[in-house]
């Protein structure tokens, strides 16, 4: 009988099993997958509230020495205005972007460093309950090893972190709250290139097109552009044409650097749905895209998978913990904590994440806000913090804060001095 046992190795399962394995809980990871391994589909940017808690987990001197830089200074190019800054209130000041067989693998090493137990090669198959019935409380899970023996796993709860198509999800009955299909959120192109400066993280955001850059592992810089999800495909074979013509109408500084480099990978076009769905039940969570995928145009998904894995390890630690005190009503309690203070958080950046997949040109209103930035640097930071996760959209938006926005510029311009 294991404490938990996690669906998926990956960043959302490995830090769950991590934290869980930690707090002295017998964990048990398993993945069909066998690692290291790699992500193919993720621009895997980290922010700020993402590297503070890898910092606070004592994982950053690891993805540090594995050559990954930090992210430190932040540019939106929108055209007539450029704003430059950095999210406040942070412990570490910076993002990044490792790879995800590096990030993925520093996170499992250290679960399993922390006794955690891994088994790789394992099929999920279903959900075992202690009653044979759709409602009973889910006990384990069963699958099945790439020979094909049937194996089974019981435990406490079973954490479900095996991604935007989650088995586990399905086989749980976890319903959708929120779903968004692939033509209604954005088209992401990108490669990778060596010999390419950047300075900053940079986005290049115009009406119906962002172009984006930042570097990663071994001196490489990731590159891409992102249209909206209606947009029609082009054969993989005019995708490069497709996307330099983008940039050098866009963003002709970036495309003229991308032109001078070298690109060290093969393109990925590709869209994907959005959705938010229930984040437990009886035995039973989910965390990372399985709970939550948000469109990727605002880069969120790992960061709220950290925060995911960490708001569920503690309030599991606690039900856990005094289980066999107070009875299993206990650990019930922890679970049905998880979801509302998962969705504080996760609901209103999905939703933000979702407007801006439309890459529309923003109302008047807010075009006069985005104006009324220049020259405001607290607020400049406060923006870029919606997107570290260390401001809320609903902080930022507030219609206070813009109202404070627009009276600080028109105060410095009639200001004589």
């Amino acid at each position: 009988m294991f404490d938990a046992v996690v669906v998926g190795a990956r960043c959302a399962g490995a830090a769950t099993a991590l934290l869980l394995a930690r707090q002295g809980h017998r964990v048990l990871i398993v993945d069909q997958a066998h690692f290291p391994s790699d992500v193919r589909l993720s621009t895997h940017l980290v922010w700020h509230a993402g590297v503070d808690l890898l910092d606070r987990w004592g994982l950053l001197p690891t993805l540090q020495a594995s050559g990954c830089p930090l992210l430190t200074d932040f540019a939106l190019d929108m055209g007539g205005l450029v704003l430059q800054g950095q999210p406040p209130g942070t412990r570490v000041g910076a993002a990044m972007a490792p790879r995800r067989v590096v990030l993925d693998q520093v996170l499992l090493d250290a679960a399993v460093a922390a006794g955690a137990e891994l088994r790789e090669g394992v099929t999920f198959e279903d959900v075992l309950r202690e009653q044979e019935s759709a409602e009973g409380r889910v006990c384990g899970i069963r699958g099945r090893l790439q020979d094909g023996q049937p194996v089974q796993f019981e435990a406490r709860v079973v954490v479900g972190a095996d991604g935007t198509h989650s088995p586990l999800a399905r086989a749980v009955g976890a319903r959708e709250l929120v779903r968004h299909g692939k033509d209604e959120g954005s088209y992401n192109v990108y490669a990778y290139f060596s010999g390419l400066p950047v300075d900053a993280v940079e986005f290049h955001s115009r009406p119906e097109r962002m172009a984006y850059a930042w570097h990663t592992h071994h001196g490489q810089t990731l590159v891409g552009m992102i249209l909206p999800g209606r947009s029609p495909r082009v054969p993989l074979a005019e995708v490069e044409a497709m996307f330099m013509g983008e940039l050098a109408t866009h963003a002709p500084s970036l495309a003229e650097r991308v032109r001078n480099a070298q690109r060290e990978s093969d393109w990925t076009a590709a869209s994907v749905g959005s959705h938010c769905r229930e984040a437990t039940g009886a035995g039973w969570a989910l965390v990372g895209d399985a709970g939550v995928t948000v469109d990727p145009i605002t880069a969120a998904g790992i960061t709220l998978a950290l925060r995911d894995a960490e708001l569920l390890s503690g309030l599991l630690h606690e039900g856990l913990r005094h289980e066999g005190l107070l009875g299993q009503r206990t650990l019930d309690a922890a679970l049905a904590d998880f979801g509302p203070q998962r969705d504080v958080v996760s609901r209103p950046l999905h939703q933000f994440a979702q407007d801006m997949a439309q890459l529309q040109v923003p109302p008047p209103e807010m075009v006069n806000v985005f104006m009324a930035l220049a020259g405001n640097q607290a607020q400049i930071d406060r923006y870029f913090g919606v997107f570290g996760q260390t401001v809320t959209p609903a902080e930022f938006f507030d219609p206070t804060n813009l109202q404070a926005i627009l009276s600080g510029a028109a105060a410095a311009s009639a200001d004589p001095v």
